[in-house]
């Protein structure tokens, strides 16, 4: 690139984007022509969001969704006059795949663009999205949804559930890809019609996704890099990254419930394959500032990095599982709860 920047952006780049798209696009069970890279999750969904956000538009979106993209919704209609409701969710110890499916079409009304988490980053609660949006079009049949995956690929197959518009994943978690990579997937007809990057682009007329290819001068190194990643982890079948995943977080959410006397919070069904969250004794809640308070005390006590959350008012620790993890990993945290009393 450094090299030769005239060769490589005007007769190299094209093919080399074409063909990593191509095999990502194998990963998650799509085709070329229906995915774009994009920098991270959160873009992606704005991106897809404002693709179809005009005056007047009702947008609707959780509580419970990803603070950054809630924000970047709320300012994003507030540019276009439309309007958006971020709906109530009930919290892990409660919510069950109905009340997911409920809690989102009973207070759809006249929702035109639906914005949903497929996997909540604060809870780790599985949504039963495909549940969601069968129940969607039976009520309201033009609703476009865009489904917020930046946990799943990588963590769930297959990753893309049917009857959804657009889904956007980072490869950066499960995939092991370097940031920033990502995808932003038009699933159905009208999102490839539809679909617009936020910054213009030289292949703007070239529609979706060439039109995400060309964006300034940004690196798009990440992105040529993302099929490395995947050959990478196919050095190890599918079976055998799933069944150490979930085993060992599983194990390990166990070891910690019970050492903690807690129960954990989320019904099994909605449960991510990698992810945990056990909450701590005593039904804590801690404020932004405690959080954080929380995770320097386990970097500089017992030299682990964590993430606290507090996901319908309860403080917890948000486990997370991948290759290089054993239970053995996670049994410095037993004593977490007495440093931070």
């Amino acid at each position: 690139m450094e090299h030769n920047p005239n060769l490589f952006f005007r007769s190299n780049l094209p093919a080399m984007l074409r063909d990593a798209r191509a095999r990502c696009a194998h990963e998650l069970g799509t085709v070329e022509e229906r995915l774009a890279f994009v920098p991270n999750a959160s873009q992606g969904v704005i991106a897809a969001a404002a693709s179809v956000v005009r005056r007047g538009t009702n947008v609707t979106t959780m509580s419970s969704n990803y603070g950054g993209v809630v924000l970047g919704l709320r300012s994003l209609v507030r540019r276009a006059d439309a309007m958006i409701r971020e709906l109530p969710s009930l919290p892990p110890t409660q919510a069950t795949p109905s009340t997911c499916v409920a809690e989102v079409v009973d207070q759809l009304r006249d929702t035109d663009v639906l914005v949903i988490d497929h996997i909540v980053a604060t809870s780790a609660q599985l949504n039963p999205i495909a549940d969601i949006a069968r129940a969607v079009r039976r009520v309201r049949p033009d609703c476009f949804i865009v489904v917020d995956a930046a946990h799943v690929a990588g963590q769930i197959v297959p990753p893309i559930p049917a009857g959804i518009d657009a889904w956007v994943s980072n490869f950066h978690k499960w995939v092991a890809a370097p940031r920033p990579s990502a995808a932003l997937v038009a699933v159905s007809d009208r999102a490839a019609n539809a679909l617009e990057p936020l910054a213009g682009s030289w292949n703007a007329e070239r529609g979706f996704p060439l039109s995400f290819d060309s964006q300034g001068t940004a690196d798009l190194s990440a992105y040529l890099a993302t099929p490395a990643a995947l050959e990478f982890l196919a050095r190890w079948s599918w079976s055998d990254r799933d069944t150490h995943c979930r085993n060992v977080v599983g194990a390990a959410a166990d070891m910690l419930a019970d050492a903690w006397g807690v129960e954990l919070p989320t019904h099994p069904e909605l449960r991510a394959p990698y992810l945990r969250i056990v909450p701590f004794p005593g039904r804590r809640h801690f404020t932004a500032a405690q959080e954080d308070a929380a995770i320097v005390t386990a970097r500089t006590r017992l030299r682990a990095e964590i993430a606290v959350t507090s996901p319908g008012g309860v403080t917890g620790v948000r486990l997370s599982s991948f290759l290089y993890n054993d239970v053995t990993d996670y049994e410095c945290l037993i004593g977490l709860p007495d440093l931070l009393s």
